[in-house]
């Protein structure tokens, strides 16, 4: 049994490729919208939050022999547990993440930290178009100001009552499920009379060639959060290579 960590359009790719191949699987995610999305790939979903104290447990009653990992590339705490339990597990541990390949340009700025991208956000006057997701909002609100601030996030309740708390107001949220097509993230953006946007390294799944090129077209500067920098054991970034390697490995 191959355990997938998923919550990410590249995991469900992934669920595809494994579920016509008939190889067994489960693959885990950590919301009921998760649930709901993974559950058009595979029946085989389960809804958890692993920790050291459950994930040995969960391995070892589900007979799990290979650990794939596609959960987003910011989601570090889960990719550094997974790897450091498949090690005391002696369970092999792959992670399938596409590479970012970006175009030099002037207004394309690449920093490490949310910090780092607030330090040029303050020095650009006007609006700031965070398209970071809900989980860091209330951090700019506090470093930024929330009345500078307009946030493109998922359209949950739960998400609506956390931005609220922070200080935003429904003329500040676009409330909308991607994918983003560059037409729509420069309406988007025009919309809010965006000045400077800021996303995360996400990768092509994330759409973030597409926020690049919306703000190329706009002539205005593109802040770009950098992915974790993990120490992958073993990592494949295609679908192909996935194959390959499932292949190699007598897991296909």
């Amino acid at each position: 049994m191959i355990l997938l960590l998923g919550g990410t359009t590249e995991s469900l790719e992934v669920a595809d490729v494994l579920r016509d191949a008939k190889v067994p699987f489960i693959i885990s995610v950590i919301s009921d919208y998760g649930v709901k999305l993974a559950a058009k790939h595979t029946e085989n979903v389960v809804k958890i939050t692993f920790t050291t104290e459950n994930f040995p447990s969960f391995c070892q009653g589900h007979h799990i022999k290979l650990i794939l990992d596609a959960t987003h590339p910011f989601a570090r705490v889960i990719s550094e547990l997974a790897i450091n339990e498949a090690q005391k597990l002696k369970i092999p541990y792959l992670r399938f993440e596409r590479p970012n390949n970006y175009i030099k340009d002037a207004n394309l700025k690449l920093v490490n930290s949310l910090e780092e991208a607030c330090q040029i956000s303050k020095k650009v006057k006007g609006k700031i178009y965070l398209s970071t997701g809900s989980k860091t909002a209330p951090t700019y609100a506090e470093q930024l100001g929330a009345d500078r601030l307009h946030v493109r996030v998922l359209p949950t309740t739960k998400v609506m009552e956390k931005l609220t708390n922070a200080g935003f107001v429904a003329s500040q949220i676009d409330a909308i499920q991607g994918p983003f097509s560059l037409a729509l993230n420069i309406e988007l953006f025009k919309h809010a009379n965006a000045k400077i946007v800021v996303t995360k390294e996400s990768g092509r799944q994330g759409g973030v060639q597409e926020k690049i090129a919306a703000c190329q077209q706009l002539g205005i500067p593109c802040i770009i959060i950098r992915r974790p920098q993990i120490s992958y054991p073993h990592m494949v970034s295609s679908l192909q290579e996935l194959e390959k390697y499932l292949e190699e490995n007598d897991e296909w």
